[in-house]
């Protein structure tokens, strides 16, 4: 009996399996998660069409608009070229809409991440500018602000940052803005310790006042508080009966200024005149020039196209 039964439920199972086969080849295959389900070419259009958006936005001067744009061209396309521009624009559009925190932090992450783009020199530019406006945030810089209630510490970064791109690229052209603005920082800077110095002889702290006056003298040669940090010096030495010195530091000051009557240099700030760094327009991200139109015979082709002049993506 068992044995007449087999052949049939071989055949119902071969049949289940086959129908199993059968429905398996009916099904869809699974995507593949590493595969591009939009076509090269209709990406670069989009990523295209969002970078106008966001670019025709920083035109208008409408930069938190551009910078959530910017933001979802990173997002959308992070691999594309336009997401270099883009990181590069941000940086601008952050500076533009005074958030310097943000500015600073996408300028570190550009540098960290496209150490040779064309376009480096701005960004370690921009970088200074960013400081030098924290520097001026309420008029500091001005001649005619207090220099006792001056905070340097963002003078003291701003001149570090410009100096770092006039060391590193000494012919960019962004040199010539970025020694005007340190030569006005070095002498809000030693305005402000000078300051110092004469608060010590004011409290009579005498040896304070005299290293203070000693120190501007060494890193500050050259600016407009030399002459008064002389008569300081002076002061001091004799109120700390160091005659020697005090007769030194009196013939060095006649020597060179004509004695406390004679009027002195004008400041930094004074003498840049029209050259000073507020008249200075800053110069744009990119040059200002129409993109090219999408090429279709180049669907497949990973030449980096260009910007307004910048090469995209030639960071490598």
């Amino acid at each position: 009996m068992i044995v007449t039964r087999l052949p049939a439920l071989l055949l119902v199972a071969a049949s289940l399996v086959l129908g199993a086969c059968a429905s398996d080849d009916d099904k869809l295959a699974p995507a593949n998660p590493f595969r591009d389900e939009v076509p090269k070419r209709l990406q670069r259009l989009q990523a295209d069409e969002a970078y106008r958006m966001a670019r025709r936005s920083l035109d208008a001067s409408d930069f938190d608009g551009a910078i959530g744009q910017y933001r979802a061209i990173l997002l959308r396309f992070p691999f594309s070229d336009y997401a270099t521009q883009a990181q590069l624009e941000l940086i601008y559009a952050n500076y533009k809409s005074y958030s310097p925190d943000s500015a600073l932090a996408d300028a570190d992450r550009f540098l960290r991440e496209h150490p040779r783009h064309p376009q480096i020199e701005y960004v370690y530019y921009l970088r200074g500018l960013i400081h030098y406006s924290r520097a001026n945030a309420r008029g500091d810089l001005l001649p005619w602000s207090e220099s006792h209630t001056y905070d340097p510490t963002y003078a003291r970064r701003a001149f570090d940052a410009l100096g770092q791109l006039i060391q590193r690229y000494p012919d960019s052209k962004y040199a010539g803005d970025a020694r005007q603005r340190m030569i006005l920082l070095r002498d809000r800077l030693a305005q402000h310790d000078l300051e110092i110095a004469k608060y010590y002889l004011k409290r009579k702290a005498y040896v304070g006042a005299s290293r203070r006056a000693e120190d501007i003298l060494e890193r500050f040669q050259g600016t407009s508080v030399i002459p008064e940090t002389l008569t300081v010096l002076e002061t001091a030495y004799r109120k700390l009966e160091l005659t020697e010195l005090a007769d030194a530091t009196a013939s060095l000051s006649r020597a060179n200024y004509g004695g406390p009557d004679q009027s002195v240099a004008k400041p930094a700030a004074q003498a840049a005149d029209a050259e000073s760094p507020e008249a200075l327009r800053l110069p744009p991200v990119i040059d200002r020039q129409p993109a090219p139109t999408e090429n279709p015979a180049a669907e497949d082709s990973e030449t980096p196209t260009t910007r307004g002049g910048a090469r995209l993506g030639d960071d490598a």
